[in-house]
C-alpha cells in the first residue's frame, strides 16, 4: 500500500504506520476504511504538531472531520524512532459510529501514512518532536543527504523470490496526487539489514489483516 517512488525508508515508514493501524481495528474495519482512502474519500489533510486534520467524505453531504492525535515524542536520529505504538494514538471524528477508529480515521490514517512515505519530515511534525536532531534527514533518504552510504555497513540481498513478494506488496499501492517530484532512480534491491528484519516483520503482521 505504500506510495511508488517513495525512498525506502518513507516506504517502511509508511509500512509501520499501516501496521500500527491494523493493530487499532478489526480487518474489516481496515479494509473499508482503506477502501475509502483509495476512492478518493479523504478531501483534506491538515498535519500540525502533535495532530493531523482530515476532511472524509461519508454518506451525508457533508464530509466529517477527523482529528488523528499523537502524543509528543523526542526525534532520534532515525525518523523511524518517531512511529508510534497503539497507545500514542488517538481517533476522533464527528461521524456517529462509536468504534475508534472508525472508517473515516482509518481512511485518513491511510491517508497521512502516504503522505509521510513521500515526505517523512510530516511524522515528525505530527509526532511534535524537535526536528533539529534529524536536520538533513528531514526527507530520509534522500539525495541532500550529507552522510553517504558506509560500503562496509552489513546488507542484506533480496533473492528472487523475496524480490517478488515485495514488489507483490509494494504494488498494491493507493492512488494519491503526489507531489511533483524529479524523476527517481528505481528503488534498489539491496536493503540495511536491520531495515529489511523490520521490513519483513511489519509485512507479515500487515498481510494478516488484508487476507
Amino acid at each position: 500500500m505504500t506510495a511508488p517512488g517513495a525512498d525506502r525508508e518513507g516506504r517502511l515508514i509508511s509500512t509501520m504506520l499501516d501496521v500500527m493501524l491494523a493493530g487499532l481495528c478489526d480487518p474489516p474495519r481496515f479494509r473499508r476504511g482503506r477502501d475509502y482512502a483509495r476512492q478518493g474519500a479523504v478531501l483534506d489533510l491538515v498535519v500540525t504538531p502533535g495532530r493531523a486534520t482530515a476532511q472524509v467524505q461519508g454518506s451525508r453531504a457533508k464530509p466529517y472531520t477527523v482529528t488523528i492525535r499523537a502524543t509528543q515524542q523526542d526525534a532520534g536520529d532515525r525518523l523511524a524512532t518517531l512511529v508510534p505504538g497503539r497507545d500514542e494514538v488517538n481517533f476522533d471524528c464527528d461521524c456517529p459510529d462509536w468504534d475508534s477508529p472508525c472508517k473515516h480515521g482509518v481512511a485518513a490514517m491511510v491517508f497521512l501514512s502516504e503522505r509521510i512515505a513521500y515526505d517523512p519530515s510530516l511524522l515528525a511534525t505530527w509526532r511534535d518532536a524537535d526536528q533539529s536532531p534529524v536536520g538533513a534527514r528531514a526527507r530520509v533518504g534522500s539525495r541532500s543527504s550529507a552522510t553517504p552510504p558506509d560500503p562496509q555497513a552489513p546488507q542484506h540481498h533480496l533473492d528472487a523470490n523475496e524480490r517478488d513478494a515485495l514488489d507483490a506488496f509494494l504494488g498494491t499501492h493507493i492512488t494519491f496526487r503526489a507531489p511533483p517530484f524529479a524523476a527517481m532512480e528505481p528503488p534498489s534491491t539491496t536493503w540495511d539489514e536491520p531495515w529489511s528484519f523490520m521490513l519483513n516483520d511489519a509485512l507479515t503482521v500487515l498481510s494478516r489483516h488484508l487476507r
